[in-house]
């Protein structure tokens, strides 16, 4: 009996947390997330702002389960593809976080603004979503060890710190894009998957080996090339200097 009350208290308690969540992500796309309160966000989800806090400590906590759950949903997903090409895989992914994404985009958008600011507790790039950008960096990693025409393995992770830069690109490109059905980050995935297909080749020429690693010592701090992937055992980039 005590066994069964307490996976009642677990059932009950994960529901509430479910339709708290569904409450404060409807809001923030609604109001906006700055205007958003947690008290508005208890009474959306019917119940006591005590209650609320017990579940969660404040918005951005909200906030952070959203980017989680897709980022751990779509890990899952890449890492389940076929050994096909590169490119392929890529612009499977891609399309895979444009459908995960599509039920929040006004959520998404609200969010925007706080979310390209470093110094947001909710910032992509901020301290508080490292873990994010490490899970996203080593799933591009096991994107690129998974295809059928995979770079030598001293180039993966810089490339997969790369495709990981262009990812986040493309999710701000699809914020703003207007266009009937985003028909233009449609065709931006497309022209993404071609061109993807057209330079890959070109890696084993040393200048191109030379110009990746220099982009990945710009850009690289800036996604958290600095922090460990989730792949230990993949060798370090050579090192080249231009």
């Amino acid at each position: 009996m005590a066994e069964e009350q307490k996976v009642t208290r677990i059932r009950k308690g994960e529901l509430a947390r479910q339709r708290i969540l569904t409450s404060a992500l409807r809001l923030f796309g609604s109001q906006g997330y700055e205007e958003t309160t947690m008290r508005d966000i208890a009474a959306e989800a019917g119940y006591s702002p005590g209650l609320t806090y017990r579940y969660f400590t404040g918005k951005e906590e909200l906030v952070m389960m959203l980017y989680q759950r897709l980022a751990e949903e779509l890990d899952s997903y890449a890492r389940s593809l076929p050994p096909v090409s590169l490119a392929e895989r890529f612009y499977a992914t891609a399309t895979k976080l444009l459908e995960l994404m599509a039920p929040h985009r006004e959520t998404l958008a609200a969010l925007f603004g706080t979310a390209l600011n470093p110094r947001s507790k909710v910032g992509v790039l901020s301290a508080s979503t490292a873990d994010i950008r490490q899970k996203s960096r080593g799933m591009y990693l096991a994107i690129i060890e998974g295809a059928t025409d995979a770079p030598r393995v001293s180039q993966r992770q810089d490339l997969a710190t790369v495709l990981y830069g262009v990812h986040l690109a493309m999710v701000f490109f699809w914020l703003i894009d207007q266009s009937a059905g985003t028909q233009r980050t449609q065709q931006l995935l497309a022209f993404l998957r071609d061109l993807l297909k057209l330079l890959q080749p070109l890696l084993w020429l040393p200048v191109v080996s030379q110009v990746l690693v220099r982009l990945v010592r710009i850009i690289g701090p800036l996604l958290g090339a600095d922090e460990p992937l989730l792949q230990p055992d993949t060798q370090k980039k050579e090192g080249i200097d231009l």
